[in-house]
């Protein structure tokens, strides 16, 4: 019976000893380390095991002390490695200048008026082209086409015969003049100074001559080929200054822009800037089966953002305001809209916020953060995932 009633006493106690360390592993759990699975956050344990869910291998989760303890709200810290190894990137709540739905659509084209040529200044064989497609970019200087001209190489020739001339017999009035007339006729050829002063220290003909760009742009047209024989006065290429281009925009027919001269450009690959774009022309014809009247800007362009070709938004100069707004990006559209706000260099806090108009880039801010305050513009969702899988879904949007 003693003996019953040992073994009794000796299961009483391994129970409460059980229940102890089930009840420190739950502490642990609580206050330390435990398990969760990445797919559902909701799930912890305080042993490593399989999700019930999914089956996935649970993973570890450290909780330690962060510097967002101190910050009230919903908060979360990330060091400067995991905001490297996420990609996030920041943006300024900012006043912006965002376009009403009633923008028009413009096309980017060339400013005709800035269209130049380049021609052959003599006849022969087109050896070598240096631009050989449209859209490549030549600056003034830049060798363009090489040459072979039976006229070049006899006015060479009369060059280096009269400076041979000139060397044993000297220096004359006469032959100097017919030296200066013979250089004079090189350079009206379109050799520059340079291959003049290297032909007459070679002292050899040069039988297949390089011509420069006489002026910078983009090669709109290429009208030869290598091979190709071309006589004096041959249109070569066509180059496009992009210094200043046209904006295109089809207007239809209930749009009011009657009387309107300014209008403001926008586009979605530069879109922190504006260009001014006045009118130079307004169809004053509806195109046949269209229904719409041709609407032509000119733009300053001198950091050549606009392409031709390139879609962009068009509004009446007087219609364009500024107002808060954030990159659509940082955005995230859940149950509710938030954004994350960094605080300091380590600290993110979420916020709601109430938003208004949007263009394609960015979205207006009615409340919820201020002018100057840093937010995630890219890495938002990963900044999200990561405060759930620390925190869970109960603490999310706690305001």
């Amino acid at each position: 019976m003693s003996r019953t009633y040992l073994f009794f006493i000796l299961a009483i106690l391994f129970m409460i000893s059980a229940c102890g360390d089930q009840e420190d592993k739950h502490q642990g759990h609580d206050e330390g380390s435990y398990y969760t699975c990445p797919m559902h956050p909701s799930v912890k344990s305080a042993t490593p095991g399989s999700c019930p869910v999914c089956n996935m291998s649970l993973i570890k989760v450290e909780a330690q002390k962060t510097s967002h303890e101190d910050h009230k709200g919903n908060t979360i810290t990330l060091n400067l490695e995991q905001q490297r190894l996420a990609g996030i990137a920041f943006d300024k709540v900012d006043y912006r200048s965002i376009l009403p739905s009633t923008a028009m659509l413009g096309t980017v084209s060339i400013d005709q008026e800035r269209v130049s040529a380049i021609s052959s200044r003599v006849s022969g064989r087109i050896e070598k082209l240096h631009f050989t497609t449209s859209g490549q970019q030549i600056r003034k200087g830049d060798p363009i086409y090489e040459i072979y001209s039976e006229q070049l190489t006899a006015d060479q020739k009369e060059l280096l015969a009269l400076l041979k001339q000139k060397e044993m017999n000297g220096s004359s009035d006469f032959i100097d003049k017919l030296i200066v007339a013979s250089r004079k006729k090189l350079q009206l050829w379109g050799l520059t100074t340079a291959q003049l002063m290297a032909l007459e220290n070679r002292k050899e003909v040069q039988e297949t001559v390089t011509f420069y760009a006489p002026s910078s742009g983009y090669v709109s047209n290429v009208r030869i080929k290598e091979g190709a024989y071309i006589n004096e006065g041959t249109q070569l290429f066509e180059l496009a200054d992009l210094n200043a281009v046209w904006i295109e925009v089809q207007v239809y027919k209930g749009d009011e822009v009657n009387g309107i001269q300014n209008f403001k450009v926008y586009s979605e690959g530069s879109p922190n800037a504006v260009f001014n774009g006045k009118l130079v022309y307004l169809n004053p014809t509806v195109e046949r089966n269209k229904k719409v009247q041709l609407l032509r800007l000119s733009v300053e362009n001198k950091d050549q953002l606009l392409v031709p070709g390139m879609i962009v938004n068009v509004n009446s100069a007087q219609s364009s305001n500024r107002i808060l707004s954030v990159p659509k990006s940082a955005v995230l559209l859940e149950k509710m809209k938030t954004v994350w706000v960094r605080l300091d260099e380590t600290t993110f806090e979420q916020r709601m916020v109430e938003t208004g108009i949007e263009n394609a880039n960015y979205i207006e801010i009615l409340s919820g953060v201020k002018e100057g305050e840093e937010i995630v513009k890219s890495g938002a969702y990963l900044v999200s995932s990561e405060f759930i899988l620390k925190k869970g879904t109960t603490k999310r949007h706690a305001h």
